[in-house]
């Protein structure tokens, strides 16, 4: 009796410890590393929301959190930094821990202070976090050196697109000729008298400067003799055979957005890199500056590209992440205005591709992206396109019909007089909600939402659901920042971008602030960002109207998913070459 009373008794406790263990277990590897609660909030619908990160993770540098993803069991942020280049945090136990990149580097992935990250974009696939880093800032003046892809597998980083993939050829300056300003020629020659190269071998690359105060100054490779490389400076857009190449330091001064930099001089003794080929930063072209979307469709990655103003942007994708193929038309979709001053006399109608993914709208699953327009003969503003089996094909475009009115035309119905003051310029951001598609768009005539029940290239398929003819005005408050409508002569709204992302029953709008001093838009002005959802896709309701408290919180950014609830990033520096005002913030929806 007392044999099967000890039997029994240790068969329940066995039971029990193993049901303590297994709980132990998985309440570890799902709940280990979510960061405590540094303040509390109570939002305008009712809901509670609670700041989980110190500003900018202790640095008032890191103005902002461009890209969130969830990875192992951890939350990870991409941080623009302006002056030292991006750094990547992650949730560590009940706090944030930095992600050294190799060689124990904290910023710019090797260094490299011009990997800024203005925009950026991170996704896991195929067990790999891929991390989209971005170099250079808006504007038809270079000031980059391109953006790469990196994977990481939560202990090593990897390089994917970038020049640090391969070294096909280094060497040191031995001469340089012909790289004044005005001397008559504007291709130049860089000479390496130890090199004895087949003709024309390295014709259609890039040469990479990696030392000396001109370290990542870029020049395409024209033709090459023996020892010798002939080269082209492309350091502004549209400047196509007119630009003289340079190896002395030059002050640029970017017309608009304006901003201003310098360009370090390149000498005798610099030591120098050659890559060919789209594994190189921008997958081979530097003009491709930032990635602003990652996605998977069709079992594949998918990447777009922005800020190309000489070729315009593109999209590549992977099936394995080791080997890219870009989508056709390769370049702007395929649209391109007539200018003799662009390559080829073609100035690309979209500088980029910031709106990308799939949506099942039409009946089945299909990848749309969204663009930005450009000034010239097929007008400006947002094009929507869809990806078909021959490639891109539009379905908001000047050229969708034989009409010139409906909501397939340029900017959904504005047509070709749309512009950036006063239409839908930019298809900012892409998702997919309850049988719909949603737009978000960036707007200095302030930020508008529009959906489509179907996807389809006919007139009368789209509609507002923020701004426009809908519930809310233009902005989703209506409110014009007096200060940048006074300097800029043109209406300008507060509220001129929206980042849209659905979670659970509702689809969220994180609202971005204009602040730039260059164009008026001063202290005055701040109000702090704005939260808007939505359950319905045409009531919003909004969840806060100051940014959480904080007036200088510029742009609610980054949305994600992270241990079964919504992040959100508060960063506090404009989307574009704005000023910063401090270190971004992280907030989390407390359920």
């Amino acid at each position: 009796m007392r044999k099967e009373t000890f039997k029994t008794r240790l068969t329940t406790f066995s039971f029990l410890a193993f049901i303590t263990l297994s709980f132990i277990l998985l309440h570890c590897g799902q709940y280990k590393h979510i960061p405590d609660a540094l303040e509390n909030f109570s939002a305008k619908d009712g809901t509670i929301w609670e700041r989980v990160s110190k500003p900018g993770f202790g640095n008032e540098e890191n103005v902002s959190v461009v890209a969130m993803a969830e990875y192992k069991g951890r939350l990870y942020a991409m941080v623009r930094n302006d002056e030292k280049g991006v750094e990547v945090w992650r949730t560590a136990g009940t706090g944030w821990k930095q992600v050294l990149f190799p060689n124990n580097v904290t910023n710019g992935i090797y260094g490299n202070h011009m990997i800024n990250n203005h925009m950026g974009a991170m996704i896991a696939f195929k067990d790999k976090l891929y991390c989209g880093f971005s170099s250079g800032i808006q504007g038809s003046y270079l000031r980059s050196s391109g953006c790469e892809v990196w994977r990481y597998d939560g202990r090593t980083w990897e390089p994917v697109i970038s020049d640090k993939k391969d070294t096909e050829e280094t060497g040191n300056i031995t001469a340089i000729s012909g790289c004044e300003n005005n001397d008559g020629d504007s291709t130049a020659q860089i000479i390496d008298e130890t090199k004895n190269w087949d003709i024309d071998q390295w014709a259609g690359g890039v040469l990479q400067i990696t030392s000396g105060e001109g370290k990542y100054r870029r020049f395409d490779i024209i033709s090459n003799t023996s020892d010798t490389l002939t080269i082209q400076q492309n350091e502004v857009a549209g400047n196509s055979g007119s630009e003289y190449t340079i190896c002395d330091s030059k002050h640029y001064v970017n017309p608009f957005p304006p901003h201003e930099y310098d360009l370090g001089k390149v000498e005798v003794g610099d030591s120098y890199e050659i890559g060919t080929g789209q594994d190189e930063n921008g997958f081979g072209d530097y003009w491709n500056k930032a990635i602003p979307q990652m996605t998977t469709f069709d079992n594949k990655l998918y990447v777009s590209t922005v800020l190309n103003y000489d070729y315009g942007g593109q999209v590549w994708y992977t099936e394995d992440g080791d080997n890219w193929t870009v989508t056709q038309p390769p370049y702007s979709l395929g649209i391109f205005h007539t200018d003799p001053a662009y390559p080829d006399s073609k100035k690309p109608v979209t500088r980029g591709i910031p709106g990308l993914g799939p949506c099942d709208v039409s009946g089945s699953e299909i990848l749309y992206a969204g663009c930005l327009g450009s000034d010239g003969n097929l007008g400006g503003c947002a094009r929507m396109a869809k990806l078909t089996e021959t490639g891109w094909e539009f379905i908001v475009h000047v050229d969708v019909d034989d009409n010139d009115t409906g909501t397939n035309e340029n900017g959904f119905g504005d047509g070709m007089d749309c512009t950036m003051f006063n239409g839908n310029f930019n298809a900012w951001s892409l998702a997919c909600f309850k049988s719909n598609l949603y737009v978000g768009i960036q707007s200095l005539g302030g930020a508008r939402v529009l959906y489509t029940p179907n996807g389809s290239s006919e007139d009368g398929n789209w509609f507002y659901s923020a701004g426009g003819d809908s519930l809310l005005p233009n902005g989703f408050d209506g409110v014009v920042n007096e200060g940048a409508s006074d300097y800029l002569e043109e209406t300008v709204y507060q509220n001129i971008a929206v980042n849209i992302f659905p979670f659970e029953d509702y689809l969220y709008a994180g609202l971005t602030c204009i602040y730039m001093l260059d164009f008026g838009a001063t202290e005055e002005y701040l109000t702090g960002s704005q939260i808007w959802k939505t359950d319905d896709g045409i009531t919003w309701e909004q969840v806060t109207d100051d940014g959480f408290g904080d007036v200088t919180v510029l742009n609610f950014e980054a949305f994600a998913e992270f241990n079964n609830t919504l992040y959100v990033s508060a960063s506090r520096a404009a989307n574009t070459v704005g000023d910063g005002l401090g270190g971004a913030k992280i907030f989390r929806l407390v359920q």
